[in-house]
């Protein structure tokens, strides 16, 4: 193959279209949409404005050329349910480190632009369709899988896009290992206590309440309460609630007669 049929119209077409999808990425990603101009493009890539227009359409048919932000989960939803979160956060973030020139303009746009809005909106909550939500089990799967994106995004929002420093400079490793356990309670699904752990928690509620039950009555005699009025309100006999409550000077009284006889 000759030189000039190496360098012929349909490779430097391909080299044109390449040239203006990396110069629309950078300036997407450091701008947003509304800021990105179709001239800025065309001149960052070395081509005339009207070239871009020829290829894409419009700034619109640019954007979505090099936009993508699909929280795509792949292998990361297979696995042990007890480390689900371990597995989304790592493959988000390794996603994100791998292929920044494809999220980072609709992440950089999605406050301006509808169709960057939209887009995010899909990846984190697509309700019926969404990859997470058809792994979880048990109730409101739509809302906890939604959560799980929010928590996603706002992660990357500050990594990336305000990249505050202490979430920036931290190793995907770290952020893996402190976030997991807060998408815990939403990955997993309640499971009703066994007969057993039942019936130790609802001793526990009983032995609270008669605690409690036994001191607002004492407090209540004290006061000034009679044994009737107490029994009445407790179900039980003025006479059960002397033997249960006694008043110190009954038990007194009881104590010098024992004494004396």
């Amino acid at each position: 193959m000759t030189a000039p049929e190496q360098d012929g119209p349909g490779a430097r077409r391909t080299r044109s279209r390449q040239a203006i999808l990396a110069a629309a990425r950078e300036l997407f990603s450091a701008h947003g949409y509304e800021q990105t101009t179709v001239r800025a493009v065309a001149h960052r890539a070395g081509v005339d404005p009207a070239l871009v227009m020829k290829y894409f359409g419009s700034k619109e048919g640019l954007f979505d050329a090099v936009s993508e932000i699909a929280l795509s989960f792949g292998g990361a939803l297979s696995g042990p349910p007890e480390q689900l979160g371990e597995r989304l956060l790592a493959h988000v973030l390794a996603d994100i480190d791998g292929r920044p020139d494809r999220s980072m303009p609709v992440l950089r746009s999605m406050l301006t632009h509808p169709q960057a809005a939209e887009a995010v909106r899909c990846a984190v909550a697509d309700p019926g369709n969404s990859p997470v939500a058809d792994a979880l089990t048990g109730e409101d799967v739509e809302l906890r899988a939604t959560l799980v994106g929010t928590v996603l995004l706002g992660l990357l929002v500050s990594r990336y896009l305000l990249r505050v420093p202490e979430i920036e400079d931290a190793p995907a490793e770290r952020l893996t290992a402190l976030l997991a356990p807060c998408l815990r309670p939403l990955l997993a699904a309640e499971t009703a206590p066994g007969p057993l752990a039942a019936l130790a928690a609802a001793e526990t509620e009983r032995r609270t309440a008669a605690a409690r039950v036994d001191r607002l009555a004492r407090e209540a005699l004290a006061a000034g309460a009679s044994y009737a009025e107490v029994g009445q309100l407790l179900g039980i006999t003025r006479q059960a609630a002397r033997k249960r409550w006694p008043r110190p000077e009954t038990t007194l009284a009881t104590t010098q007669v024992v004494i004396h006889s």
